[in-house]
């Protein structure tokens, strides 16, 4: 029963985050469709918070965060103010970053490689691309046209999907070139990203054949 239940939560996380990606290019710049992917995004992190609740202790902890983090994002979604698009999104780096790193560690626990930390695994993905579009949101408020798309520097906010389009892309090195860092910090975060998706997948399937092998043994 904990192990359908933890698995329950893990889903609801999975599906949450995929939610995020998918359909914000969809509902954007649609009347109403900016308040639904605030709405969803507000959904992923409480999805991230109910994961946490097997660690009490982290759990407490992540309420309020969270909790601020969904509050600060609605102010900045009501007021569109440059200070409540500041802590808004530090807010939210430090909100999902607290989650990774809990999920990276929970991945290194000795156990069976089963559904669940597959399910996992794949979440941090995600989640990993999620912090990172948090950080270049951060980016670009503290340093304005720090990115550009076909050559032409995209001024002013930058549309949500456009930002986790490059994230994603970013994360997994693939890279298509028509959406670049332009600015020294952009730049340095992007590269960075870049090598976290080829560290993670080495490090993940290097814990996940430990794991199997010491299970084999025993």
């Amino acid at each position: 029963m904990p192990l359908l239940i933890h698995r329950s939560r893990s889903l609801f996380l999975l599906f949450s985050v995929l939610l995020m990606f998918v359909a914000t290019p969809f509902l954007e710049n649609r009347e109403g469709g900016e308040t639904l992917v605030v709405l969803n995004l507000f959904l992923t992190l409480v999805a991230a918070t109910v994961q946490l609740s097997e660690k009490r202790r982290l759990f407490l902890s992540a309420i309020p965060l969270a909790g601020a983090t969904i509050g600060f994002l609605w102010l900045n979604h009501v007021y569109h103010d440059k200070a409540f698009s500041i802590v808004s999104y530090l807010s939210l780096v430090v909100f999902v970053g607290l989650v990774c790193v809990s999920l990276f560690v929970y991945l290194g626990k000795k156990g069976s490689i089963n559904r669940e930390r597959i399910v996992v695994s794949v979440c941090l993905y995600f989640l990993i691309a999620l912090f990172w579009f948090s950080v270049f949101e951060l980016i670009n408020v503290l340093h304005p046209v720090s990115f550009a798309e076909t050559g032409t520097a995209l001024t002013g906010s930058i549309s949500r999907s456009k930002l986790l389009y490059f994230s994603l892309t970013s994360l997994t090195t693939l890279g298509f070139g028509d959406i670049v860092p332009i600015r020294p910090a952009a730049r340095m975060f992007a590269a960075l990203e870049a090598a976290s998706g080829v560290l993670f997948i080495a490090i993940t399937v290097a814990r996940l054949v430990t794991s199997y092998q010491t299970e084999d043994e025993g």
